[in-house]
């Protein structure tokens, strides 16, 4: 009978002190959603301007000729492909005829126009814009702030795919005066001069997509790889994945019947401190951001509930370190203590938020893009065609758009405990 009567106080929030029971309240906040669909469809804009016509011009070097095809192959295998091409208007293409994006003539648009793509995008799709990045700075600022809204605001993300290429042809807009400027790489891996893909979608997609495009690289040009997402790591760092070590005060408790990134906990005493040590696995994902682990942010929230609703309490005294293991560098220790009469409500069901997140100091761009951006001041002679124009300060915009919209995390430890 004792064993049925804790049962029933563990699934229900008990209310007063009458025979009024509740269930337990959706939990606050928003966990991330989790892929579901095996399927995803996939729309794939090559930007049309006349900028890119020099990557079709030379046979040697050049990945941008398998291109066409090779997304193709790759995103059919997840479902549904639509191609477009766009400048400043975007035009969808019927059949096979994305395969004329293997001859220069299709290049004719003067515009560039990657905000209009970003508006068009549908959020349930992987969008892929292949481009060279060529915008001025306040048009770039438009579609930063775009994706920002659309995508980063909306717990998705964006990767960028660099690849240097063979090119022959003329590049725009360059130097103090804005000239035009001829350039050809020759067949110097050295001189080649990069395009992009952009890639926009769920993280889950995202993230494998790139694993996929980077297995299908079968040319050996330089490519880079840059993730920008809400998930710091390669697959979930939340109680589905985590490996607990060590009770203190706690115990497992897993009857609520929550999401699996949720951990159950029950007190054994509500005046002796709590804490749990767990182990965790540092693995970044293809193109992630490289980070400073010697210093990190902590976040934490602490709700309990009250009637049908989940309360904020004013203060805690949560407290989590992050310690590493000298022995494996990938390995880390993480320890989550609190005093219960400081930090829970007593006699509720109490909520408990962490989150372990890298420092804007120590979150950081890939190498690569450095190295391959360049500025625009000075004369035309001088530019260097091997590089992007203004590089580090596009990427970094989309870098400081995601972390000022949602604060991309390395441990998520989310836990409930029961009264």
């Amino acid at each position: 009978m004792r064993k049925v009567l804790l049962l029933i106080c563990v699934a229900l929030v008990m209310i007063g002190c009458g025979n009024q029971v509740q269930t337990v309240p959706p939990l606050p906040g928003t966990l991330p959603k989790a892929l579901t669909e095996q399927k995803i469809d996939t729309d794939i804009y090559f930007d049309a301007t006349v900028s890119m016509r020099g990557f079709t011009t030379l046979a040697t070097g050049n990945v941008y000729l398998t291109l066409p095809d090779l997304l193709g192959d790759l995103c059919g295998s997840l479902g549904e492909v639509k191609f477009y091409s766009f400048g400043e208007q975007i035009h969808a293409l019927d059949g096979r005829s994305y395969r004329q994006f293997t001859t220069p003539a299709v290049y004719t648009e003067p515009i560039t126009a990657v905000a209009n793509v970003v508006d068009r995008a549908e959020v349930n799709h992987l969008s892929i814009i292949v481009t060279d990045l060529f915008e001025s700075d306040s048009d770039w600022s438009n579609v930063a702030q775009k994706i920002r809204e659309k995508f980063f605001a909306n717990h998705m993300s964006v990767a960028v795919v660099g690849i240097r290429n063979s090119f022959y042809g003329e590049i725009f807009d360059v130097g103090l005066e804005a000239a035009k400027f001829n350039y050809n790489s020759w067949d110097n891996p050295e001189r080649y001069r990069p395009f992009y893909l952009l890639v926009m979608g769920q993280d889950d997609v995202v993230k494998n997509f790139l694993r996929k495009f980077n297995e299908r690289q079968t040319l050996p040009n330089d490519t880079g790889y840059l993730l920008l997402s809400e998930s710091l790591t390669e697959t979930t760092s939340d109680f589905a994945t985590f490996m607990l070590q060590e009770q203190e005060n706690f115990y497992s408790d897993d009857t609520l019947g929550l999401d699996s990134r949720v951990k159950e906990f029950g007190l054994d005493s509500f005046v002796e401190p709590a804490a749990f040590l767990l182990n965790w696995k540092y693995q970044p994902p293809l193109g992630a951001c490289p980070l400073d682990l010697s210093a990190v942010d902590t976040s934490v929230e602490v709700f309990s509930v009250t009637g049908e609703e989940w309360t904020p309490l004013s203060s805690n005294d949560v407290r989590v370190n992050l310690l590493k293991d000298d022995r494996q560098p990938e390995m880390f220790l993480v320890k989550v203590s609190l005093t219960p009469e400081k930090s829970l409500a007593e006699g509720k069901l109490n909520f408990v938020r962490v989150k372990i997140m890298p420092t804007e100091q120590g979150y950081k761009l890939p190498p690569w893009v450095e190295a391959w951006s360049v500025t625009v001041d000075g004369e035309a002679r001088n530019f260097d065609g091997a590089k992007t124009v203004n590089l580090t300060r596009v990427l970094g915009s989309l870098k400081d758009s995601i972390f000022a919209a949602a604060r991309p995390s390395l441990l998520n430890i989310n836990f409930v405990v029961t009264p």
